[in-house]
């Protein structure tokens, strides 16, 4: 990935930091011009994957890591978080939630993109990956 621009920020693994999160997200994916409609994409993408953290990985991972990065042809979003466990989606909701990691591949995929979960080789956690085409957004709109 060739990165024109790049914003990382840390969030708190509390619940009180998914709308701090959403909107750093949406401020600066703002001031980068980024289309309305995938900017609603991107930040509802952000929400869910912070929300993962809060539910799932605080007790080992205190922060999180997001990561949005534009090139000529992609928006890219990561957060990464400091506990091993990788998820994958759950085929259907159980009781707790579960729709997380679900609505980023969906969403992903309706603008084209796609999604992963890495390991992140600094904090010994993972990372999730999305990519989002640019071009896909503009050829929508049209």
């Amino acid at each position: 990935m060739s990165v024109g621009e790049r914003h990382v920020f840390r969030v708190l693994s509390i619940s009180e930091h998914v709308p701090l999160a959403r909107r750093e997200t949406v401020r600066v994916l703002s001031g980068w011009g980024i289309d309305p409609q995938l900017l609603d994409a991107a930040s509802l993408i952000i929400t869910e994957l912070v929300t993962n953290v809060v539910r799932h990985a605080a007790v080992l991972s205190p922060t999180a890591t997001v990561t949005l990065a534009r090139d000529p042809e992609a928006l890219w979003l990561s957060v990464a978080d400091a506990h091993p466990f990788r998820p994958a989606p759950l085929p259907a909701p159980h009781a707790e939630g579960g729709w997380g990691l679900a609505v980023v591949a969906a969403l992903a995929s309706e603008a084209g993109g796609s999604h992963e979960v890495v390991a992140d080789e600094f904090g010994g956690g993972k990372r999730i990956l999305v990519r989002l085409p640019l071009l896909a957004t503009a050829k929508a709109v049209c």
